[in-house]
């Protein structure tokens, strides 16, 4: 039986450096739509499920996960780790893709090649992000692992702070699991571009790339090109 891909975005709404930031516009779209039209072409994932937090600020992105016709969850704010096990609760084989809800720009064909080579090899984790790899530009990957990793990782991980963080414990205790970096291509390897949205200083300058008729179609190698003229 072929396991399901369900990817879980980690999204709130009261970010301390941005508040609200999943509803501030960058062109046509909200930061989260932006996210979610775009996973939305991955063909090879099965589900995409909204993962927030049970406070009443949070409420207004269950309006948008409806609006484009994906799941919605809502859990514990500060234990995200206990987020995610409760979101695919019943659910007893799939591959979960952890995604960014402040990663506008993520790229289709970075999700759908991470997705394919988890399948084909035998690691406990994969990404291809900025997490052990410098290399990556930031904000176009994501990262992938077992339903059983993510059940494991509930029963050990007891640190209040690190539970805060899905993968944290895995990025601390690499040796205790097979974990693999993809390499960047040539046009993804500029690490001192970001595009995720942290701060207002990010937004605006994804705002200006916005400008240049960017479109839920433009690649990550297109949309660096763009960057690289306006960095």
């Amino acid at each position: 039986m072929k396991k399901k891909n369900i990817a879980i975005i980690q999204a709130r709404m009261n970010s301390s450096r941005l508040p609200r930031k999943m509803f501030k516009k960058i062109g046509k779209y909200t930061i989260i739509e932006w996210v979610i039209k775009r996973l939305k072409k991955v063909k090879s994932i099965d589900k995409i499920i909204l993962a927030t937090s049970k406070k009443k600020i949070d409420k207004k992105l269950k309006t948008i996960s409806k609006k484009l016709n994906i799941d919605y969850f809502t859990g514990s704010e500060k234990d995200v780790l206990g987020r995610f096990v409760a979101t695919i609760k019943g659910i007893k084989e799939a591959n979960i893709i952890r995604i960014c809800a402040d990663n506008p720009f993520i790229d289709p064909s970075e999700i759908k090649k991470l997705i394919t080579f988890y399948k084909k090899k035998n690691y406990d984790y994969v990404c291809n992000r900025q997490v052990f790899s410098k290399i990556y530009a930031d904000g176009f990957g994501a990262e992938i692992f077992s339903i059983n990793l993510l059940r494991k990782l509930n029963k050990l991980v007891k640190n209040k702070n690190l539970r805060e963080h899905v993968t944290l414990y895995l990025w601390k205790n690499k040796k205790k699991f097979k974990i693999h970096s993809l390499k960047s291509n040539k046009f993804l390897a500029y690490p001192h571009l970001k595009f995720d949205v942290d701060t207002k200083e990010d937004l605006n300058f994804l705002k200006k790339i916005a400008q240049y008729k960017i479109g839920l179609n433009t690649s990550a190698k297109n949309i660096i090109k763009i960057a690289k003229k306006l960095n």
